[in-house]
């Protein structure tokens, strides 16, 4: 959608994880992603979604430019960690990552059992309980907005992307981004691809992560001053 609008420049990998999550990507390194990057470009997207609940992350970018504008997108809490699963399961070795062997409801079990002895570790990257950690959105969000301006930080949320409209309305999204960036934005070129997809998980499990999720979307709610319980069903 962003690298549509020609005033912001998407590196071919645009998740970049710098800013110490991948320890070999230097300074000098990491610049070298947007060197392709045209002259009349506003802006330069790095977009590391792990950043959100990195711990270091937050720091680092505001060390490196202190101006930068942080979009953060929020999806309900469990399915975005069941659309997380889905993917690691699709693609990456399962030797890199066990627990993806497991079935979802043995996998998020793992994962809520590592959380509550206190045993996930940040860099364990596809871990259960690492993904279940993402959806910490209070605790993650609240790192930005202790270091920089409300102005610097817009939150996103993937069900208004996802709302019907008419094809002449223009989307919350197209305008709320739009707004922040100061440019043309259209949700015409958003590619849905979770659409269609879907990983049953049993109604225990689940009520055990909405339960472990609770006050995170409480907290949430009001850093960004819009009801998330209400919408998601909290």
């Amino acid at each position: 959608m962003l690298g549509a609008t020609r005033k912001v420049f998407i590196p071919a990998e645009k998740e970049v994880n710098g800013f110490g999550i991948d320890p070999d990507m230097t300074e000098a390194r990491y610049g070298t992603r947007f060197a392709d990057a045209r002259r009349d470009c506003r802006y330069l997207a790095d977009i590391s979604p792990v950043y959100l609940s990195s711990q270091q992350a937050a720091e680092r970018i505001r060390s490196y430019n202190p101006e930068a504008k942080i979009i953060a997108t929020l999806r309900e809490p469990v399915s975005r960690v069941i659309s997380q699963y889905r993917h690691m399961k699709a693609k990456i070795d399962a030797s890199l990552g066990p627990e993806l062997a497991l079935d979802i409801d043995a996998y998020l079990r793992a994962g809520l059992a590592e959380i509550k002895t206190a045993q996930h570790q940040e860099n364990s990257w596809y871990s259960a309980s690492l993904n279940i950690a993402h959806s910490f959105y209070g605790k993650n969000l609240r790192r930005y907005y202790d270091l920089f301006p409300r102005d610097q930080i817009i939150v996103l949320i993937y069900e208004d992307l996802i709302r019907p409209r008419r094809f002449w309305e223009k989307g919350i999204w197209e305008q709320d981004l739009q707004k922040f960036l100061g440019i043309k934005v259209s949700q015409r070129f958003w590619d849905n691809r979770a659409k269609g997809s879907k990983t049953a998980v049993s109604d225990e499990v689940a009520g055990e992560l909405k339960a472990l999720f609770a006050a995170e979307v409480t907290t949430t709610s009001d850093l960004i001053g819009r009801d998330l319980n209400r919408m998601w069903g909290y």
